[in-house]
């Protein structure tokens, strides 16, 4: 088998299509040649970067992409590497190590390209191999914050507990209120994603409900998780920092439809009563972000620090 180094704009067309068979075949998803189109060009660039592993006679069976996304450490701009679409067909994971000789490889024109690091957000059976055997260094866990609206159509019993819970989301939104007339402003992280980069140009353009005037922005997305509706907020900020006023205006607009859950993954980075902390125990799925440095730089030396990390689902949709 071959490794193939390459940006999206050198693929072939018999590249496209049996990498989207061998991607859907891994992840039991249904996805087509023109979404990963989109995905892996609306970047910093207009492109992004592949280890592609290839068959002679089937073609790819194998891929590792970076989406090069514009950051900023204290306002200055940098190039972040982000880990998506890993993966090897079945058939074809005779070497253990081949991840790792893809990712290694890749690290090569990552380097000519400027990216300072990778992040990633492993799932629960890549993280023990991007951490002990590609050797990625843990930046932390990713925080989820709740406001269970019908708690009994959550636990899926005990439907009386709704009356509870809702009278519950009313309150808090009703303190919230009353906070949100000081507007405590946020907390200044040392990283985050760049507004002005590619990424972030097309990031809520599908299937995302966005409000933006000139002093409100949020956005969230409604799915259906096992019977349970729930709202993902990504963002919500007023006049371009997270307040308790911008959230409470996307919650707001989501209790207009008949929501069982909210949640918001990531950093709050302001005073607020409406969501609270998730228990890890009951966290639908550990968010282990991590990190591969490299820089030489000294300044990113902190990269590690999760304290000075602004990461949640604005940044990529982990969930």
């Amino acid at each position: 088998m071959e490794i193939k180094i390459c940006t999206t704009k050198e693929w072939t067309k018999e590249e496209w299509f049996t990498y989207t068979i061998g991607f859907g075949e891994v992840f039991k998803k249904k996805t087509s040649i023109s979404y990963f189109q989109r995905k892996y060009t609306n970047v910093e660039g207009g492109t992004s970067y592949h280890a592609l592993l290839k068959d002679e006679k089937v073609g790819v069976v194998g891929g590792c992409t970076i989406l090069p996304c514009l950051y900023e450490r204290n306002k200055e701009p940098f190039l972040i590497g982000l880990a998506v679409d890993v993966f090897i067909r079945e058939n074809y994971r005779t070497d253990p190590l081949m991840l790792r000789k893809m990712y290694k490889r890749l690290c090569i024109l990552l380097i000519q390209k400027n990216i300072v690091a990778v992040m990633a957000v492993p799932n629960a059976t890549a993280y023990p191999y991007w951490k002990n055997v590609v050797k990625w260094k843990d930046v932390g866990i990713i925080n989820y914050w709740m406001l269970p609206v019908r708690i009994g159509n959550i636990l899926k019993r005990w439907k009386l507990l709704n009356a509870f819970s809702l009278f519950y989301t009313h309150l808090m939104i009703g303190l919230s209120v009353s906070v949100a007339i000081y507007d405590f402003s946020t907390y200044n992280y040392t990283y985050k994603i760049s507004p002005e980069g590619g990424f972030m140009q097309h990031r809520y353009e599908d299937g995302y409900t966005i409000y933006k005037d000139d002093i409100y922005f949020y956005a969230f997305r409604i799915v259906d998780e096992e019977g349970i509706k729930t709202a993902y907020i990504l963002d919500a900020t007023k006049c371009g920092k997270r307040t308790t006023a911008a959230f409470l205006k996307a919650v707001k607009h989501i209790l207009q439809g008949n929501i069982d859950l909210i949640l918001y993954i990531g950093k709050v980075g302001c005073f607020q009563c409406l969501f609270f902390k998730t228990p890890r125990k009951l966290e639908p799925k550990a968010l282990h972000l991590t990190c591969d440095l490299l820089s030489s730089e000294k300044k990113y030396a902190d990269i590690y620090n999760i304290k000075k990390w602004d990461f949640g689902l604005k940044n990529y949709d982990v969930r």
